[in-house]
């Protein structure tokens, strides 16, 4: 009793303190009633997940309102904030977005102040603000959900801008209008960027996360999920521009000054046979597969092909192994991992590796057959303008979109020993293209059904897929 009636009355204290701002919130009720529940989670605390029976269906949830940061309190259904120290709203947003349902910073900002009844934007230490828009909670646990069956998709790459944006839950309904069923969205392109705020330590230390523009991984994962969408999280693994300039050992040395290697130049690698280079790209695996999405796909999983790679120095941490066993231990380590998660693996390839030459093969350490078993999807970069001219035959192999798509799926199926799905990489940009059309999307689509391959995803670095979404529309509908 004495517990119940100390809850209570720090809930009338924190109204109190709050003043005129906090004279907008309602439902006090709620607080007290939240107050009460929480009492008797502590007396009978709950163990794992939590099992939700409604309309005779079953799914799973997880609690929302963990781990919450120092500044953010849960009271009932409230969120209230307390300044630690003068800051910002929009500084405040960023602290509390993810335990919200807003999707963007300016979204939540103009919540905030609205709510609140602030006119400017600045917060001083010790004010505290009503959160608006807390998450319920409990929410679904995406985790629970995941298969590992391989089904054929139609995907589209998105940037983390493009899926961090304000016009993202639009783009969402568009997809699914149009059959668009998966997203490869950018948790880390060769920026080195990684665009949600991370749990991992090394991201925090280094502030690899700083810029960042998907600002409520959460909510765009449950737009998606909700859409009934794969989710497809990309990590461009060796190449990565910004951690090689923060922690400069992890890159590959040179022999010859023993500095970066490469410095200077547009391609900046890090070290594929460092430890501490493959457990980054393993931490942020973990934390995504943990916030539900279904597969984690790693591109620039392989050596560096330009430059003066004589001059390369490699660490070795694992021994001294070929280019091709150390990528391929790599991807054991990965595939291990994220298997006893129930979640899938895919990795992209150099379209020309598909045709097994040799020294293709070594420079990049990307042996097909190798590879295939530690994967579980294969998506082959085709794109038909990135073949060198006269390549089997073609002057400008550019303008033979069915020959590379079908030819380069049948050749990786081969390799692969069918053991693995393969995924092809379409080509929804104009670069090396007579005629880029929508007719030029719909033959590269054919020649991957053809094929035999597990669907396809389209390619457009500024993400303009204008062609894509007029070769999706019904002949019907195009000849009206």
């Amino acid at each position: 009793m004495k517990s119940i009636l100390t809850l209570v009355i720090s809930i009338f204290a924190i109204t109190s303190f709050s003043g005129p701002h906090f004279g907008r919130v309602r439902y006090l009720h709620d607080a007290v009633r939240g107050a009460l529940i929480d009492l008797s989670e502590r007396i009978s605390p709950d163990r794992g997940g939590v099992i939700i029976m409604n309309r005779g269906t079953t799914g799973r949830y997880r609690k929302s309102h963990l781990n919450l940061p120092g500044e953010l309190h849960q009271v009932g259904s409230l969120l209230l904030y307390r300044a630690g120290k003068d800051t910002g709203i929009r500084s405040v947003a960023d602290d509390t977005i993810r335990f919200t349902d807003c999707f963007t910073l300016g979204e939540l900002s103009a919540a905030i102040k609205k709510v609140n009844g602030i006119q400017g934007d600045r917060i001083k230490e010790g004010e505290v603000l009503l959160i608006p828009n807390p998450l319920p909670a409990l929410i679904p646990d995406y985790t629970a959900g995941r298969t590992r069956t391989i089904s054929p998709v139609r995907g589209l790459y998105l940037t983390g801008s493009s899926a961090g944006g304000g016009s993202f839950p639009r783009l969402v309904a568009k997809m699914k209008e149009h059959g668009i069923n998966a997203v490869v969205f950018d948790v880390k392109d060769i920026t080195g960027i990684v665009n949600y705020r991370s749990g991992v330590a090394a991201v925090n230390r280094l502030d690899t996360h700083e810029k960042r523009s998907i600002h409520n991984i959460g909510k765009m994962i449950r737009l998606l999920k909700t859409g009934g969408i794969h989710v497809i999280a990309r990590i461009a693994v060796f190449q990565d521009h910004l951690l090689a300039r923060k922690a400069p050992a992890l890159a590959i040395r040179s022999r010859k000054n023993g500095g970066v290697w490469n410095a200077g130049n547009k391609e900046i690698w890090l070290d594929p046979t460092s430890r501490q280079v493959q457990d980054y790209t393993l931490d942020l695996t973990r934390e995504l597969l943990d916030l539900g999405v279904d597969e984690i796909q790693y591109d620039y999983i392989r050596f560096p092909t330009t430059g003066r790679l004589s001059d390369a120095a490699y660490s070795y941490d694992f021994g001294k192994m070929s280019n091709q066993q150390v990528i391929t231990s790599f991807l054991k380590r990965a595939h291990a991992m994220i298997k006893a998660k129930n979640a899938l693996l895919s990795i992209d390839i150099f379209g020309v590796v598909a045709w097994g030459k040799e020294c293709d093969i070594e420079k990049t350490g990307q042996d097909i057959r190798m590879l295939a078993r530690h994967c579980d999807i294969i998506s082959p970069m085709l794109y038909p303008s990135h073949f060198n001219d006269d390549f089997d035959g073609f002057p400008n192999p550019g303008d033979q979109p069915y020959h590379f798509i079908y030819e380069g799926c049948r050749k990786v199926i081969g390799l692969s020993g069918g053991t693995v799905a393969v995924r092809p990489w379409l080509q929804a940009f104009r670069w090396r293209v007579s005629s880029y059309n929508p007719e030029y999307i719909r033959k590269q689509m054919k020649a991957s059904d053809d094929s035999g391959a597990k669907g396809y995803l389209f390619w457009n670095a500024s993400n303009d897929y204008r062609n894509v979404w007029r070769a999706l529309v019904p002949e019907s509908i195009i000849q009206q």
